[in-house]
């Protein structure tokens, strides 16, 4: 049987992003709580991932983020909410299924499609007339080597 490590390696031959689109957003404010101090405000942000196979060597990933910045003691209170998805549309050297999909879209769809997001907040919010944010860029804590 081929190891996980071994059909991940032959998915990722001659991977190539073919396309990279934005599919949805929405994005609102409540005027009434503009004034609010930054130091009670947290960002929360939520990403899901799924994909479409288009044919063996062709996945179509959807990649979805939602922010939203809100009382830090209450994420509830939400000040202001941008949601958007992504369409990536990947060339691929072997069929994916949900185990793949799981590490594809911890590594690639992520590093691909999370400087896009950070751009849209950022300028979504500008052209809101709000302060923009700065959502720092992803970072990946290396493999442990525990030994069971």
């Amino acid at each position: 049987m081929v190891s996980l490590e071994e059909r991940f390696a032959k998915f990722n031959t001659n991977l190539a992003l073919n396309n990279i689109r934005m599919q949805k957003l929405n994005c609102s404010f409540d005027e009434e709580k503009l004034d609010i101090s930054p130091d009670t405000q947290k960002i929360y942000i939520d990403k899901n991932a799924y994909y479409q196979i288009i044919n063996d060597n062709f996945v179509r990933v959807f990649q979805d983020f939602s922010l939203k910045i809100a009382n830090k003691d209450n994420p509830d209170d939400v000040f202001t909410t941008i949601e958007t998805g992504y369409i990536l549309d990947f060339q691929v050297g072997a069929p994916i299924d949900d185990e793949i999909f799981e590490i594809f879209a911890q590594s690639t769809v992520i590093v691909d499609s999370w400087p896009y997001f950070r751009e849209l907040v950022q300028n979504t919010l500008i052209r809101m007339g709000l302060a923009p944010i700065i959502i720092p860029p992803i970072h990946f804590t290396a493999p442990s080597n525990k030994k069971n």
